[in-house]
This record gives C-alpha cells, structure tokens and sequence, in this order.
C-alpha cells in the first residue's frame, strides 16, 4: 500500500513525539496494511527491548513472539512468524543500535525509504526521552527518599525525646523507689524496737509488777497495731493494682458512712489537738459501694488531714451533691503540697518532699491506694493546694443512686446459747498456735493444738469433734486443703472449719470453700475477728 511521501514523512516524524506516538503508530501500521507498528528502545540495564515511551506496555503474546523479540536485539532485519493475540502473523523488525520499529502484519511488510533516514534520528530521540524518564523517575526516587529520610529523622528526634523521656521517669521512680524501700525498712524497724524493748522488760520485770506488765502490754499492742497495718496498706495495694480485691457492693448512706470513717480516725485527730467541721447535704446521699473499703478511703485521708497538719490545726470535713456525682471534700491547714506534685500526688512510691515525708506511722503509699479504690467504685480523686505551708483539699467524687424506699437497719439480735466452745487451731509454726490458743483461751474456749494435719484427725478422733478449727493451710505433710478435705470425709459436716492463711485473693477463698472450709481468715487474725467467729458458734465472750 502506497502513500504521498508529505504525510508518511509527518507521521514519521510524530513517532518522535511521545504524546502522539501510539496514535501515529496505529495510523502509521493502518497506511502500510499492517496489524500493528510497535516501537522499542533498549534498557542497558536489562539488556531486554522495551515498549518505547508512549507506547502499550502490554502485548498479549505466545513464546514465538519472546523469541522474536530477543533476536532484535542484533541490529539489521529480522522477521518471523509469531502469535500476538491468539493469532499468526508475521512480524519484520528494522533494528539500529538500541532500537527497533516492527511492523506485524498476515506478511512480510517492507519498511518504506523514508524509515532509512528517520530511523537513527527516531532512535536518538527515543534514547534521549529514556534517557530523561529514568532521570524523572531517579528524582521522583530521591524526591521520595528524602522525603521519607526526613520522616524517619523527625521520627528518630521524637523517639530519641520520647527515650529520654522514659530514661528521664525510670530513674526517677528508682529513685523513688529506693527512697520508698529505705523508709519502708525504716517504719517496719519503728515498731519493732519497742516491742523488742518490751519484751525484755518482761522477761526482767518483777513478777507481781503489775502495773509495768500493762503498760508494756500496751506498748507491744500499739506497736503490733502499727505494724499490721504498715504491712495490710502493702496487702492492699498489691492486690487492687492487680485486680485481685472482691469489692462486697451494697446501698450505702454517705453521713453514715463519713461518720464511721470520722470514728476510725478521731484518735489520732484528737491526740494532735485539731478541730473538727462537718458539713452535711441538705439531704441524705447514697452511693453502692463496699463499706469497708470506702472507709478505709475516707479515714485514709483524714488520717494524712490530721498527720500533715501542725497540731491544732483545723480540719473540714464537706459533702454535698454534684450534678449526678457526691462530693465528699476533706480540707485542712497543714503543710501543703508543691505545685509541681499535684499531678504526682497519687503514684506509687511518689513523696512530697518536706514535712510530708517525715510524717509519723506512714509509708507514702494510702494516697495510692485511695486513688486505686476510688477508681474501682467508678469514682475520681483529685488534689489541691495553694503550695507550702497553705494546707490542702482532696475531692473524692462517686456516683449516687437513688434512695432506697426502706433503708431501716437490719435486727442484729446475737445468738446465745453454750458458754465455752471448743476450738482446735491446727498451724505448724509452734509459736503461733500456741499465742492464738492462749488468746482464745482468754475469750472463754476449750482449746486444742495440732501442728499438722495428721494430728489434727487423731485428736479429733480421740476427743471429739471441735465446735471450730482453724486450720493453717501450708502444713508439713499433709496440707491444709487435704485435710479439710479428709476432715469432711471422716466427720461430715458438723466442724465450722476456717482456713488459717496469708493469702486472701478471690481465688484463694475459692480454693478453700472447694475444698470443704466455712471461712477463710487472713493472718494475723484480729481479736475482733475471733469474737465474731465465737459468737457465731453461740459463746458468751470474755472481754
């Protein structure tokens, strides 16, 4: 097929431009009878022809066509038959170095005079455009890259900060750290040197010296008071930062509940000379909460009301309804909290510094253990202070419920029946049992002692069953829980047994009520305690 050389020429020369290429090609192959006119320039790289700029990426083509293609890469002609599109053709290639223009057609189709010519010049352009894509895409690469470099380094610069953050915080919560472990060692020793004292003196005193023996009984018991509940604030905290507390939810009144908390702190208020403010709500206020639990909070914080403040002092006392919420607000004039340790008030092993940390009877950690209560009755605690020397306000927020139609008390009416009950404290540690034994012997008990299961079973056997067992569950041998177990086997269900433990998570009474208990008590046991467990069994309790 013919063609005036003007157009064959312009559409030769639009092969240059790679815009139009694709178009010029198609009308190029249409004039010359062929199915298609394809261009190629070669990647040195690769060593692999390549569609020209401009032109289909894709040709869907068998293996003859591969094959093909790989011959071009030798300048001259070359032509075959090839499949392209499922279809035959034959295909005649005109190669010049590092180019080639192929015509594809149902023959062999002669390139016209004027490709001779155009063709080195086509292949010039075709090598500079290529030549300038790689530059395009080799800057759009850069320009990525330092892009990307420039992410990664702001990132590096916010990591390095956030790392000299953490470092920053992690040594400063070892130093609190060390600073809680030296004054926990220093108030565990506070107690135990007038106890050791203590204990002396009896062992030298006069026997019939009265007098002396009670007061030094009285030192040991504040002393063993102290100590209990250094190590019971420890317990706690450890056991509500791991979930492990059984909150005993219930409708609770908040005067009643405050006056309670008051009661539990009124001695160490009185002992430093404070004056006292209490300001009620208009109308009684409700929460659901666990009583001992919210006690603790609000005695907690009116014990720290009553230690930071010079003697003197005044304390308040203030409730009253916030939207939904109740706000109980313990205010005082004592020593103030910095600024700076408003937002820290609150975390583990944090202590104010000054007067604060040289509080009597105190490990730094109730205002830990408030928060973490607080928080598990879906509440909020927050702290105030003008700074040093401009005493402080906590603000306890809780959710309130509506009044109870009937909130009259229960009857408390006791039991009464048998004056002496008879109990057995099995423990393995001798001088435990033998103190617990005397207590309750005290309280008006018959008592029996076993330091390990075995023995337990063999007195019961011989004397009778027991009204009550307390039963320490790590004995030698057999332990405590195959024990109660055998216990139940041999005698049934008759013996109140309690477990006689350290430990007190959910889990742990649940073990021991599987295993056949009535009660689990945590050690130490209280004289409270005890007086409850008797009563239950119907004794009339010596005071």
């Amino acid at each position: 097929m013919s063609m005036a050389a003007g157009p064959l020429r312009s559409l030769i020369d639009a092969l240059s431009d790679e815009a139009r290429r694709a178009e010029a090609a198609g009308e190029l192959a249409r004039a010359l009878g062929a199915a298609y006119l394809l261009v190629y320039v070669e990647d040195k790289e690769l060593r692999l022809l390549l569609p020209a700029p401009g032109m289909p990426k894709t040709l869907s083509a068998g293996p003859r066509w591969r094959a093909f293609l790989a011959d071009c890469r030798e300048p001259g002609d070359h032509a075959a038959a090839v499949d392209i599109e499922g279809q035959e053709f034959v295909a005649h290639a005109r190669v010049t170095e590092h180019c080639a223009l192929v015509l594809v057609g149902d023959k062999k189709i002669a390139f016209p005079e004027d490709f001779e010519v155009a063709l080195p010049l086509l292949c010039a352009v075709l090598r500079a455009q290529q030549a300038m894509a790689i530059e395009r895409a080799e800057a759009s690469d850069a320009r990525a890259a330092a892009a990307k470099a420039h992410q990664l380094a702001k990132a590096l610069d916010a990591a390095r900060g956030a790392a000299a953050e953490l470092n920053h915080q992690l040594r400063s919560e070892h130093q609190r750290k060390d600073e809680f472990l030296a004054m926990l060692a220093h108030e565990l020793r506070n107690p135990l040197a007038p106890m050791t004292s203590a204990i002396e003196i009896i062992r030298r005193a006069p026997e019939r010296d009265a007098v002396l023996l009670d007061r030094q009984l009285a030192v040991m018991t504040r002393q063993l008071h102290q100590l209990t509940h250094l190590v019971d604030d420890l317990l706690d905290v450890s056991r509500v930062s791991r979930g492990l507390i059984e909150l005993r939810l219930e409708v609770l009144r908040l005067d009643d509940l405050l006056a309670a908390s008051l009661d539990a702190s009124r001695p160490l208020v009185e002992s430093r000379g404070h004056r006292v403010r209490v300001v009620e709500a208009p109308a009684p206020l409700h929460v659901h909460g666990d009583r001992v639990r919210l006690t603790q909070v609000f005695s907690n914080l009116l014990n720290n009301a009553a230690k930071y403040t010079p003697p003197g002092g005044e304390i308040e006392l203030a409730v009253l309804q916030d939207g939904a919420q109740a706000c109980i607000r313990i205010s005082d004039t004592g020593v103030g909290i910095p600024k700076e340790m408003l937002g820290s008030i609150f975390e583990m092993f944090t202590q104010v510094p000054g007067s604060l940390d040289r509080a009597p009877g105190g490990l730094g950690i109730g205002l830990t253990l408030v928060r973490m209560l607080v928080d598990s009755h879906g509440g909020s605690v927050r702290a105030e202070s003008a700074g040093p020397n401009q005493g402080s306000t906590f603000h306890v927020l809780l959710p309130l419920i509506p009044a109870p139609v009937d909130d009259a008390p229960k009857d408390a009416a006791g039991k009464s029946g048998q004056l002496h009950a008879r109990v057995m404290v099995v423990d393995d540690n001798v001088d435990a049992a033998q103190s617990l034994a005397e207590i309750l012997r005290l309280m008006g008990a018959d008592v029996s002692v076993a330091h390990d299961g075995a023995h337990a079973l063999e007195l019961a056997q011989a004397l009778g069953q027991p009204d009550i067992v307390l039963l320490d569950i790590g004995l030698p041998g057999m332990d405590g829980y195959a024990t109660a177990r055998e216990w139940r086997r041999r005698f049934g269900e008759s013996t109140n047994l309690h477990a006689l433990t350290g430990y007190g998570t959910p889990e742990d009474k649940r073990r021991t009520a599987q295993a056949g208990f009535n009660g689990h008590l945590v050690k130490p046991v209280s004289f409270e305690q005890l007086q409850e467990l008797l009563a239950s069994a119907g004794v009339a309790v010596q005071q």
